[in-house]
């Protein structure tokens, strides 16, 4: 057999691309191939790790044949634990310098990735978020509700962060900015916990405009909602306890 693509090189910074996945088959088979096609160009080493929650529709299978051919790692869980907790896993098995989280069902453009792994690549930031709400991004398609909600969701977090899209699942980050913090956010935002409690100086948004999913249903469900909000509590009290300890965070432009 060939060289896998996405293979590691010495001179290279290698970063993990962390993928949760829960019957995503028809959206990951189609995803891996995009992201290392989009990120040929970057000097870095690209390692995909799909973290699958045991899907009934054979996910898991689908990313151990991708593993043969691209650099992808697979971790298998024995249940549907959740998207955060699967975020949090793919961080810990990782040993690359830079680290990034994506949903696996493309509604986060594998093209964007080059331009968020870059400011990380050249020391320009610490953390590269994809945004909807900065100049360029956007929502392709999406129902009233939805648009409310997700605004409503972005106001009750801006007193915690200078981020503007609080709810992206999408961003990339310095394995340093996680070093020795505890993660347990419940739910699906994991990124908001790590622009809280995270260990930088500078942070960055780069537009993107969030797809309709291509195969399967939203997860996205009321239960969320209320671990969002029970988050937000959480990462309030830790900030106001942990305030005067950290540095002026900068925001940047990428």
């Amino acid at each position: 057999m060939g060289r896998k693509m996405g293979r590691k090189t010495a001179r290279k910074t290698e970063v993990s691309i962390v993928i949760p996945t829960f019957n995503e088959r028809g959206n990951i088979e189609k995803l891996v191939p995009e992201i290392f096609r989009s990120c040929s160009g970057l000097n870095a080493d690209i390692e995909v790790v799909i973290v699958d929650d045991n899907s009934p529709d054979g996910t898991g299978g689908v990313a151990e044949g991708l593993a043969k051919k691209y650099n992808v790692k697979v971790i298998h869980r024995t249940g549907k634990l959740g998207l955060a907790s699967a975020v949090i896993k793919g961080f810990e098995e990782s040993k690359s310098k830079i680290l990034g989280a994506m949903d696996a069902d493309r509604s986060h453009p594998a093209e964007v990735l080059p331009r968020l792994i870059t400011p990380l690549l050249n020391g320009k930031a610490d953390i590269a978020v994809g945004s909807r709400y900065v100049k360029g991004g956007g929502v392709e398609v999406w129902p009233f509700h939805r648009r409310i909600v997700s605004k409503v969701a972005t106001l009750l977090a801006k007193p915690l962060t200078p981020v503007k899209d609080t709810m992206s699942g999408l961003f990339f980050l310095r394995k340093g900015v996680i070093d020795g913090i505890s993660l347990n956010a419940k739910g699906y935002k994991i990124g908001l916990e790590v622009l809280v409690k995270g260990n930088y100086r500078k942070v960055c948004e780069v537009p993107y405009v969030f797809r309709n999913r291509f195969y399967g249903k939203s997860k996205l469900t009321f239960t969320e909602y209320i671990n969002y909000l029970r988050n937000l509590l959480a990462f309030a009290a830790y900030k106001i306890t942990h305030n005067r300890k950290r540095a002026k965070v900068d925001y940047v432009e990428c």
